[in-house]
């Protein structure tokens, strides 16, 4: 899963290069362990890599910024005489899909869940991101496709490209208010074809009246995407700096005592929704919450491994379920959910595999530095560590290898290959 701008954009992506075959080949001290045969998707200081755990050499021709939800399609960008350059590809094949180049130095934000469509913005500078926005009263934001430029905007506020319609006749964005010195946000669409900034819809099909926007504070943590009912849930959790303050301001004006909360965004019909949660979620840390999806869409899990706290959460009816509690860690935390109803969460150097069901055994094991990422793979979870990951066996937590990506900052994703 990926953090902050949801599955679309991937911290510390830049365009730099990655020399091929700079990750080692993969070890083990369990000779009896089978060779692993993934593609293991990790972030790096140069953005993000694709590493064949086979072989432990690069997929990619260099770094990607950008991946669709599914990860079928990765995203490059570099500087070109022209403006800058843009590049999809296959990682299992390496095949160059599209490529296209727009004018201007512009980085990548977001792209449509089918990885046609690509929004670009101006350089937001040095420790900036999508949950924390520089002060600005302007934004552009250019949309391409495998044609080249698309669409220019030149818009009065200080916007954030969030997500693309389904059909992809509209981009979602965060309006920060007030623009010059931002503290709080809205979620707006952009028309392609007419250039306006239009209001959501509720979720009974009304049009939410010009100015009766919800207006939300906090910073994204990580995001989901429900393929089945368009549906793009983000994690967000409020702290404010003082204890007091905290009893006073909530994370919208009406919920004093909401301290975070999941956003659903529906894609394909156009409405926003937060489910909130109880605390002790957005109490602690907030790198210390994390979300995960089943499979097959049919449970939503947040969990505050600090708190020790797993809500519950049905995504179509979008109500908090139940709440259960579990051995609390504290840490930056990471979870996913198997296709045999288990939820693996990770925060400091504790893993835990529970029940998702909450009846059942709970299998527990430490690793040898702090977890920076989880992705599963069939039978088996890769833990980023120092340097690298680590893949370990779900039913016993057995270490089954390593990888060896230098400069690691988190892992994403993990696919077997099929060849």
């Amino acid at each position: 899963m990926a953090t902050r701008r949801s599955l679309l954009r991937l911290a510390g992506a830049s365009a730099g290069a990655l020399a091929l075959g700079a990750c080692g080949p993969v070890t083990t001290d369990r000779p009896e362990a089978k060779p692993l045969r993934d593609l293991l998707f990790a972030t790096t200081p140069d953005g993000l890599v694709v590493i064949d755990t086979a072989s432990g050499t690069s997929a990619l021709s260099g770094p990607a910024s950008l991946a669709t939800p599914d990860w079928s399609r990765v995203l490059s960008v570099r500087p070109d005489a022209k403006g800058t350059r843009y590049t999809a590809q296959e990682p299992a094949s390496g095949q160059v899909l599209t490529s296209g180049i727009v004018r201007d130095a512009l980085e990548p934000r977001v792209l449509s869940p089918d990885g046609r469509l690509l929004a670009l913005a101006t350089p937001a500078g040095a420790g900036v991101t999508t949950y924390r926005p520089a002060g600005r009263t302007r934004t552009t934001i250019v949309v391409a496709d495998g044609a080249g430029e698309r669409v220019r905007l030149d818009l009065p506020g200080n916007l954030e490209p969030e997500a693309f319609s389904t059909d992809g006749n509209l981009l979602y964005v965060l309006d920060y208010l007030p623009p010059a010195q931002p503290d709080r946000y809205r979620v707006r669409a952009i028309s392609l074809s007419t250039k306006e900034v239009l209001p959501l819809w509720t979720r009974d099909k009304k049009v939410v009246p010009e100015g009766a926007e919800e207006t939300m504070r906090g910073e994204g943590r990580q995001a989901v995407y429900d393929r089945s009912r368009k549906i793009l849930f983000t994690l967000y959790t409020h702290q404010p700096d003082h204890q007091h303050t905290r009893d006073l301001i909530g994370a919208r004006p009406d919920k004093p005592h909401v301290h975070a909360f999941v956003h659903s965004l529906n894609l394909e019909q156009g409405w926003a929704y937060c489910v909130d949660l109880p605390g002790p979620f957005g109490e602690t840390a907030p790198t210390g919450h994390t979300i995960a999806l089943t499979p097959y869409d049919e449970t939503l899990f947040v969990a505050s491994a600090a708190g020790g706290v797993l809500a519950t959460i049905n995504p179509g009816e979008l109500t908090v379920t139940g709440v259960r509690l579990f051995t609390g860690t504290a840490g930056d935390a990471w979870s996913a959910t198997t296709r045999d109803d288990k939820l693996i969460i990770a925060a400091g150097r504790d893993v835990r595999v529970l029940p998702s069901t909450g009846r059942g055994a709970e299998t527990t094991w430490r690793t040898g530095t702090d977890v920076r990422g989880l992705a599963v793979c069939g039978d088996r979870v890769y833990l980023g560590q120092d340097g690298g990951a680590v893949a370990y066996a779900l039913a016993n937590g057995k270490e089954l290898g390593r990888v060896a990506v230098p400069g690691l900052i988190s892992v994403k994703h993990a696919t077997a290959r099929t060849a």
